[in-house]
Order: C-alpha cells, then structure tokens, then sequence
C-alpha cells in the first residue's frame, strides 16, 4: 500500500510540474481502471502492479489490470484539494460509511476481521483494530470510492 500511495504521489506531482491533466491524485479519474491504466505502464509494470495490489489469502494473478474488487486494497477519490487527512487507501476487508466503516467480516479478505490497514493523502498510515471501525476522527475523511 506504501508503494501505491508513492505511486499516487508521484503522478501528482507530475501532474502539477508538467501541466498534464492525465496525471494527478486519484480523484482525477472517473474509475479504477482509469487511474490503473496511468500506473501501467507509465510508474509501474503491470506484473509489479499485480504484486502490490495483492496480499496473502488475495493474490492477483499477473497479466492483465484487474479491477478494483479483484485488489487487495481499495482507493478513493482523492484530489489535490481533498484534506490530507482525507483516506487514499484502505486494504480491502474494510468498507466505509458516511458515518464510518461497517463492523469487519471474519471471512473477509486479506485479513478477516483481525484488523484493517489505512493510508490518508498526508502519508501517514496504520493498521487499525476492528474497535476502530466506526472511529472516523481516527480513521480520517472519506470520498466517494474510485469505482
């Protein structure tokens, strides 16, 4: 998740140095498969790309750009004027209200309902504990999933 979140910082940065509308933070693209299809091959191999966005009990095979809900992880639609507390990433097994996440599922993949892991634009990042779920003010801000 580290190095998706580098890869989303780079790309916008990029984006704001050169002028390029097609690059910049997530919330940049209608979709995933947009966003994913700037990764790859422009930061990242698709084969590289595949290994980050899987984690045990999720791997993505190599080959082709999967889709979102085939990932490990799950982005969101950050732009360069969401707040740095605002969520870019979280691993797959959480899933997010207005009002904050739902309560974590046992079988949910990759890590049940043994914790969460969630990164915001600002960088910083942490696993989290199912208790914390519904803590936004812990969690951070959403926006509207990059579908």
């Amino acid at each position: 998740m580290k190095q998706i979140h580098l890869t989303c910082q780079q790309m916008a940065l990029d984006g704001e140095t050169t002028g390029d509308p097609s690059l910049g933070w997530p919330g940049s693209y209608a979709t995933f498969d947009k966003w994913a299809t700037n990764v790859v091959p422009g930061y990242l191999s698709k084969n590289d790309f595949c290994k980050i966005v899987s984690a045990p009990g999720f791997i993505v095979p190599a080959g082709k750009l999967p889709r979102m809900n085939e990932t490990a992880v799950r982005l969101y639609a950050v732009t360069k004027d969401s707040p740095t507390n605002a969520v870019l990433l979280t691993s797959a097994n959480f899933t997010n209200t207005p009002t904050g996440g739902e309560p974590l599922s046992p079988a949910a993949k990759p890590f049940g309902d043994k914790g969460f892991v969630v990164l915001r634009k600002n960088g910083d990042g942490s696993l989290m504990f199912p208790r914390q779920v519904g803590q936004t003010n812990v969690i951070g801000s959403f926006v509207p999933m990059c579908r």
